[in-house]
């Protein structure tokens, strides 16, 4: 079954982001971007890459050794170091699996105006069947805006095996553990799901983003806000389809290849879609449209302000339009999803 969940993980990664963010504002003395560059500055990145890295790449090398060595005692498996850039922002990751039962991330971030100085970081994440629990040694990262399924809770300890040991406590009584089959995967999910709270019109609106805003200088007009709030409506559309394609490829019985082969063909419909990207699908799937083709899109365009029914209206245009399609999939989770594919 595919993860249902909204996590804390990577919190600590968007903290950072956003102080080192700040901190640049501080050190460029002419701000020379615009109102909306540097609002996406101090809210988690849309766009964020977990690159590959090595241990050679971290400053305190010793700290982090010491750290993993206490995971590999208690039978933890190391998944990889991995590395993540925003603007003067360096995250370092080394993420360990430890025995299905929790996710345990060793952070190092530091700054491009400041390569001497890091700030040294872990925490332990689990699974719920309602949410994640998370233990971190962030304090301030309890006080920022997440969902209310979120469970987290700030240790001071020095050690990441009392943090293991911590998050048994923090489980309720009524709820259950879920193993975590793939870390990466559930490290990258949980971002997703953080990013996307985050950039809900609520929390873009709420009285601490707006203070956020007006430390780093921007005005916050209605224009603005509105572009922010549509920003974080494509993401969210962007990582429902994102996560249909993952589960899609792990439930499939096609070879790689024959996978690799169709999967940028294949175009995902959801329920959460509106006008705009079902006209984006339709060019996807149909490339060059003809005349009539066009005309009856653009008066689909015309006289639809909004949608009760995206996929229902999806396959009412391509029937209209006589494109040839099979749909190949239909997905319940984590937001109802029909996939198709086209045979032109």
């Amino acid at each position: 079954m595919f993860l249902q969940i909204l996590g804390i993980i990577f919190l600590i990664i968007i903290c950072v982001i956003a102080y080192y963010a700040w901190k640049m504002y501080r050190y460029v003395k002419k701000q020379s971007e615009s109102d909306i560059s540097v609002a996406m500055s101090v809210l988690p990145a849309l766009d964020m890459e977990l690159e590959p890295s090595t241990r050679e790449e971290w400053i305190e090398k010793e700290q982090l050794s010491y750290t993993e060595s206490e995971l590999k005692k208690v039978g933890s498996k190391h998944i990889g170091y991995y590395c993540v850039y925003s603007g003067y922002a360096i995250i370092r990751v080394s993420l360990w699996n430890f025995k299905d039962q929790a996710a345990a991330v060793i952070y190092e971030a530091s700054s491009t105006l400041d390569k001497n100085n890091a700030s040294f970081i872990f925490e332990v994440a689990s699974q719920l069947d309602i949410g994640s629990i998370c233990i971190t040694s962030n304090a301030n990262a309890v006080y920022d805006s997440r969902p209310e399924n979120h469970i987290l809770s700030a240790n001071e300890s020095n050690s990441i095996l009392d943090f293991l040991k911590a998050i048994k406590s923090e489980i309720p009584q009524d709820r259950k553990l879920i193993k975590i089959k793939d870390v990466k995967d559930f490290f990258m999910e949980l971002y997703e799901d953080t990013t996307e709270f985050r950039w809900r019109a609520e929390q873009l609106n709420n009285k601490k983003t707006q203070q956020t805003f007006s430390s780093v200088g921007v005005k916050v007009t209605d224009e603005l806000m509105e572009e922010l709030i549509d920003l974080g409506k494509s993401y969210s559309i962007d990582i429902n389809v994102n996560r249909a394609r993952r589960q899609l490829a792990s439930h499939s019985k096609m070879s790689v290849v024959q996978w690799e082969k169709i999967r940028d063909k294949l175009i995902f419909i959801n329920e959460i879609m509106q006008v705009e990207h079902l006209v984006e699908a339709i060019y996807d799937l149909a490339g060059e449209l003809t005349e009539i083709q066009e005309q009856t899109l653009e008066g689909f365009e015309s006289t639809t302000e909004k949608l009760s029914d995206p996929i229902g209206a999806f396959q009412m245009l391509i029937q209209a339009m006589n494109l040839k399609v099979k749909r190949v999939a239909q997905l319940e989770t984590p937001v109802k999803t029909e996939i198709f594919l086209p045979l032109q």
